[in-house]
């Protein structure tokens, strides 16, 4: 009987101390996760404008119309939890930055490229997973993703 007593509430003790990593672990399987889905976002969705880039149509090349459709593939399905604004032409504080190359319409088998780069913050603790990555703790992490396709 003494011996039960001398080790009554000691679950209690290690409960409290391992609950603390086992929350950083859950939070860091959210954000890694949180991370590749928003770089397979932009990935394709700098394939899907690129695709629109280089297939023939009636409608005159625009490199505007290109990179709205890499916005719209983007706004509606990437994960946020970035501050600032965000707008329906990606120009907002919040949104993917998108770039297409060239700038004017090209001639058959030329290439068209369309980059998408997009900062990412921590979903539940901030910017923690910047540590090992020679980012500093609290700024974000760049996601960038380009697709380079010939004009048909």
């Amino acid at each position: 009987m003494i011996e039960r007593r001398r080790h009554k509430g000691s679950q209690t003790v290690e409960f409290a101390l391992a609950l603390p990593f086992f929350v950083l672990i859950l939070y860091a399987v959210l954000d890694f996760g949180m991370l590749v889905y928003n770089k397979a976002i932009i990935t394709n969705a700098s394939r899907e404008a690129a695709r629109a880039g280089v297939i023939l149509t009636a409608a005159t090349w625009s490199p505007s119309a290109i990179a709205q459709v890499a916005c719209n593939y983007a706004q509606a399905t990437l994960i946020t939890v970035n501050a600032g604004t965000r707008t329906a032409t990606c120009s907002g504080s919040a949104d993917p930055v998108i770039s297409v190359n060239p700038s004017s319409a090209p001639s058959f088998n030329t290439p068209v490229s369309v980059s998408i780069s997009y900062e990412v913050r921590g979903f539940s603790l901030g910017s923690w997973w910047g540590l090992g990555t020679g980012t500093s703790i609290g700024s974000p992490i760049t996601l960038t993703a380009t697709t380079q396709m010939n004009h048909e």
